[in-house]
C-alpha cells in the first residue's frame, strides 16, 4: 500500500486489530467478502471492449493537444465494441463517432468547458461533486491514489491534472479491463476476481457516484462532441453498476462541499495540480497489462464510506 493511503495498513491487518479489539468483524467487510467470492461475470473479449471504450473516454476528456488525440481513434472499432456491450452504449458510441467528423476548434471547446481559462464552467475534478466537509473528500482522493498505486500506477507531481480528474478514473478503468482481459485468457481466476472487485469497489466508492452530475452539467453546456461524450460516459457507467450489481452513495443534486482553498491545495488552482498527482503511470493501456503485478484484494484501498445524503 502506499503510505499516502488513508487506511494506516493493509485491510487484512486492520481486519485481524477490528477482530481483537471488538470481537468480532465488521459486517459490511464481511459482506464485501462474500461478493469477491461471486465468480466475476464478463468474459475476455467484453473486457478487451469496454478497455477500449474508456481509453477512448480519457482521451476525450483530456485537453487536446499534440498526437494521438480524440481525432485519431478509430471510430468504427469503438463503437463496434460499444455494440458488443449494449445498445444503449452502441447509441451513445455513435453519436460520438457523428460528431468527430469535424474536429476544428475542439481545443477551444474543451477550455470553454473544462479549462482553468474559464475557471471551469463543468468541473472535472471528483472532489467538486462530493457532499460534505472538506478533509473527508481530500481522503477520497487518497483513496483514489491507492487504487493507483495498489496497480503500480503512479503518481507524481509533473502532470497538470489532480488524481481525481475524470480522464485518470476512465482510464484507470481501462487499465483495470485490459488487465482482466489478459488474464481471463491466461485462466488466472484468482487474478481476474482480485481486478473485477477493484473495478467494482473503483466505480461503486467513485465513479458511480458523481459521473451522472458531471454528465447533466456537460449536456447543460454543451450540444457537441463533449455532450456526447457525457453521454457515453453515463451509458458505460450505468451498464457497469447493472453488470455489477453496485449500490453507489448518489451525490446531491446540487453543489454541497466546501469549495477550493488554495490555502489546502495551492496557489496554482483546481485545474493545475496542486495536490501533486500526475498520471504518468497512467499511460499507454496497450502496454504490458502485469506492470506492477496483479495486486491481492489486501493490497486494494478500503476507505470508511461515505454516509448516503438524506432522502437517498
Amino acid at each position: 500500500m502506499s503510505d499516502f493511503s488513508i487506511l494506516g495498513g493493509p485491510p487484512s491487518k486492520r481486519d485481524d486489530e477490528s477482530t481483537v479489539e471488538n470481537g468480532t468483524a465488521r459486517d459490511d467487510r464481511e459482506t464485501d467478502a462474500d461478493r469477491r467470492l461471486d465468480p466475476p461475470p464478463g468474459d475476455a473479449t467484453t473486457a478487451l471492449h469496454r478497455a477500449r471504450l474508456y481509453s477512448l473516454l480519457a482521451l476525450g476528456l483530456e485537453r487536446p493537444g499534440g498526437d494521438g488525440g480524440l481525432e485519431t481513434c478509430d471510430i468504427t472499432a469503438l463503437v463496434d465494441a460499444a455494440a458488443a456491450i449494449d445498445g444503449t452504449v452502441e447509441d451513445a458510441a455513435t453519436t460520438v463517432s457523428d460528431h468527430l467528423t469535424d474536429t476544428t476548434g475542439l481545443a477551444d471547446r474543451w477550455a470553454s468547458l473544462f479549462g482553468v481559462e474559464e475557471g471551469h464552467t463543468v468541473s472535472p475534478y471528483e472532489l467538486t461533486y462530493l457532499p460534505g466537509p472538506l478533509l473527508t473528500n481530500v481522503r477520497q482522493l487518497a483513496d483514489i491514489r491507492g487504487f493507483y498505486d495498489a496497480f503500480g500506477l503512479e503518481v507524481g507531481e509533473e502532470m497538470p491534472y489532480r488524481g481525481d480528474h475524470i480522464c485518470y478514473l476512465t482510464e484507470f478503468l481501462g487499465h483495470l479491463c485490459l488487465r482482466e482481459a489478459h488474464l481471463r485468457r491466461a485462466g488466472d481466476d484468482e487474478g481476474v476476481a482480485v481486478v473485477v472487485d477493484a473495478r467494482r469497489t473503483f466505480v461503486e466508492d467513485h465513479l458511480g457516484r458523481w459521473f451522472w452530475r458531471f454528465a447533466g452539467d456537460v449536456s447543460a453546456h454543451d450540444d457537441g462532441v463533449y455532450a456526447a461524450l457525457a453521454d457515453l460516459l453515463a451509458a458505460l457507467v450505468e451498464d457497469e453498476i447493472a453488470t455489477l450489481d453496485l449500490d453507489p452513495e448518489w451525490v446531491p443534486d446540487t453543489l454541497e462541499v466546501t469549495e477550493w482553498n488554495e490555502g489546502i491545495f495551492g496557489e496554482t488552482g483546481r485545474g493545475c495540480g496542486g495536490c501533486g498527482a500526475d498520471a504518468s503511470g497512467l499511460d499507454g493501456l496497450d502496454g504490458d497489462p502485469q506492470r506492477g503485478g496483479v495486486p491481492t484484494t489486501d493490497d486494494l484501498p478500503r476507505g470508511p464510506r461515505p454516509d448516503r445524503p438524506n432522502g437517498s
